[in-house]
């Protein structure tokens, strides 16, 4: 059981880690929409032939259905649509570094909603991630003058702030029965279609000729491991550890980000961009720790 343990924390923490510079490699000679498509198509369809394979396909209600289209419009076409898109215009580990935001926008759409008070424990934290932002945009809000860099810090932060919706809609949202895997079948089957139709929207003809091999693999590995491996692993540590536990341990993920955008892709690391990090990292820890005799779903 422990090693089972072990190995998903190990690809929650890695894989999802990863997937910032597999979309960056991906998108060399495949255009953002049609990239992020095609990986949930891919990996829809690798979900459906299991639940096929092992006799546990079943037919969704109308409701069901809605939901499922509206979270997959949220959280797959605007946030990782929105993501993929954001790194044809800023570096693979800043957009993961702008995506630990979640949890604030979480609790700030929280508090606006009158779902939770405002505490000093969250106050604290929001000022460190706050900080650690100014940090980061300090020595370049001229490059905000750049209308493509401009235009990639506005599709992470909505792709951010899409997730967090998503979120919100599917912690308080009514429980509608229905098989997880099911669910996220769906939700990336429907989110795949849209996303393929957007690009062609945009770029009415694409030559897949120009697609290099070393793109088309970088989907590939999204699909497999960014999406089948990474959201498997994940639910599965949701049944066995703290939610808290489980949210603090993906923040590794923009960590590995980090390290690898600069690794491979040359990315620029600084000393301030290494403290901002920490500083983000910090504030959103502090925002979701919870006392251990508390009880956590």
């Amino acid at each position: 059981m422990k090693t089972k343990l072990y190995l998903s924390l190990f690809c929650v923490a890695f894989f999802w880690g990863t997937t910032f510079l597999a979309i960056r490699i991906g998108l060399e000679t495949i255009p953002p929409f049609l990239l992020a498509g095609m990986r949930n198509i891919i990996s829809g369809s690798l979900i459906f032939m299991y639940l096929l394979s092992q006799q546990k396909f079943q037919l969704l209600s109308v409701r069901q259905i809605v939901r499922s289209f509206l979270l997959s419009i949220l959280m797959i076409v605007f946030a990782n649509g929105l993501t993929t898109y954001s790194e044809k215009f800023i570096t693979s580990g800043l957009a993961s570094l702008i995506s630990t935001l979640s949890p604030f926008f979480v609790l700030v759409l929280n508090l606006i909603l009158g779902n939770e008070k405002l505490s000093v424990k969250t106050t604290v934290g929001i000022i460190l991630g706050m900080l650690g932002i100014f940090l980061i945009y300090q020595n370049n809000l001229v490059e905000l003058l750049n209308p493509e860099y401009r235009f990639g810090i506005i599709a992470i932060l909505l792709a951010v702030f899409s997730w967090s919706i998503g979120t919100i809609i599917t912690k308080k949202g009514q429980k509608i029965p229905a098989s997880m895997l099911m669910n996220i079948c769906t939700q990336m089957f429907f989110a795949g279609i849209i996303l393929v139709a957007i690009q062609f929207h945009f770029t009415p003809v694409i030559v897949t000729e120009n697609f290099s091999l070393r793109s088309i693999l970088a989907v590939i590995y999204l699909a497999v491991f960014g999406s089948v491996v990474g959201y498997i692993a994940y639910s599965y540590l949701m049944t066995q550890l703290p939610s808290t536990k489980v949210a603090v341990l993906s923040y590794v993920n923009v960590v590995v980000a980090l390290f690898l955008g600069w690794l491979i892709l040359d990315e620029i690391i600084t000393p301030r961009i290494i403290f901002a990090t920490l500083l983000i990292i910090s504030g959103v820890v502090i925002v979701n720790y919870k006392k251990r005799n508390s009880k956590e779903s």
